[in-house]
């Protein structure tokens, strides 16, 4: 089976939904107040580490990067394209596949794949998923019939369990949308029998483990996924009770922007601005971030953009090889996330997130 075949089949599941969220350009308003802003994930995860690193590179130019906490991927996406001073979100490939898929049948998909761009491919994520040590889960046939956390609705984690789960037949008897630092609670207290959490190894969520924790992470066999997804391995020692090397499917992360038009507003403008003076900076930062910021840098290769897809504009520019930004000294310090993520909505009818809303009701009719 395809992706597309894949793809094809979800989207039968679906109704039609049009996202209504327009973004205010303040045309008729330039007194406001400029922000920027990166939208990361929870704050035991990757992202979050990514986007302090980023945001720690701008404050070399005294520009203040405000790292905003979120329930991931989809909320990202969504945000970059409908949010103002939203410049970049980081965002699972496999939901942009699942947004280019749908974009030609479905003017909600149409609209964010029409406004939004790459900045950077990132790193791989790892599809993590836990369970006791001490309990009979295995192999990830072993998931069917049990209890398992896929991530909170907006997550990229939530649309990769469920394409995981479909490609490899899987039928866990309950799914659970809560975040992981949550599962990892529910897990603990025998609530749940696992949880699946796609972030860059190693996540702080499980660093922040003992040796004698009761978890085990659960491989998957690479024919399982073959033309879904690609495979990492997590290395033993990668956790404080990781024993042995462990086989997982694997996504990339990447860095998303707006498509900025600077010749209609002065907002638009200043937004296309801040997007090719960040890209400037963690283009010719690249070796620095890989010597001292999150261990995913050293695996970032800037150039290896998912197919489908390609560079903003205002991103391009940065790359030029005739554009040049003020002398950079590069900062050492990091940042912590200043922002809650937003609460978890249960409801279909009442999500807004188009691609969150396709995913929800695809669950609930399938």
């Amino acid at each position: 089976m395809t992706n597309n075949i894949l793809f094809n089949k979800v989207l039968r599941k679906f109704t039609f939904v049009k996202s209504i969220i327009l973004i205010f350009l303040f045309a008729s308003n330039p007194s406001y107040s400029f922000e920027v802003n990166i939208m990361t994930g929870g704050a035991t995860g990757t992202y979050i580490q990514i986007g302090n690193d980023i945001a720690n590179l701008a404050k070399a130019i005294d520009m203040d990067v405000t790292v905003v906490e979120s329930a991931g991927s989809m909320e990202n996406i969504e945000a970059v394209r409908d949010r103002p001073f939203t410049q970049f979100g980081i965002v699972q490939s496999d939901v942009l596949d699942f947004i280019k898929t749908f974009k030609n049948e479905d003017k909600a998909m149409r609209r964010i794949a029409n406004g939004t761009k790459i900045a950077f491919p990132l790193y791989n994520e790892e599809v993590h998923i836990v369970a006791k040590s001490s309990s009979s889960i295995n192999v990830i046939a072993d998931l069917s019939g049990k209890i398992v956390a896929v991530g909170a609705p907006n997550s990229g984690t939530n649309l990769t369990s469920t394409f995981l789960f479909e490609v490899t037949n899987i039928r866990p008897q309950t799914l659970v949308t809560i975040k992981a630092s949550q599962a990892l609670e529910e897990l603990r207290a025998g609530r749940i029998d696992a949880f699946v959490y796609v972030a860059g190894a190693p996540t702080k969520l499980l660093l922040d483990t003992n040796a004698n924790d009761d978890l085990k992470l659960i491989p998957v066999a690479a024919g399982a996924i073959s033309g879904y997804y690609g495979t990492a391995t997590i290395k033993a020692g990668t956790y404080p009770w990781l024993r042995s090397d462990v086989l997982t499917p694997a996504v990339k992360a990447v860095l998303m922007t707006y498509q900025y038009d600077p010749n209609r507003n002065d907002y638009l403008k200043q937004s296309c601005e801040v997007v090719t003076k960040i890209s400037y900076l963690i283009n010719r930062n690249i070796e620095y971030l890989r010597q001292n910021g999150h261990p995913k840098w050293k695996q970032v290769d800037l150039n290896a953009l998912p197919p489908g897809w390609e560079r903003g504009n205002c991103v391009k520019t940065a790359l030029e090889e005739g554009y040049q930004l003020p002398t950079i000294n590069v900062i050492n310090s990091i940042s912590p996330a200043p922002t809650q993520a937003p609460a978890i909505v249960v409801n279909c009818d009442a999500i807004q997130n188009p691609v969150a809303k396709r995913l929800c009701l695809m669950k609930s009719e399938g």
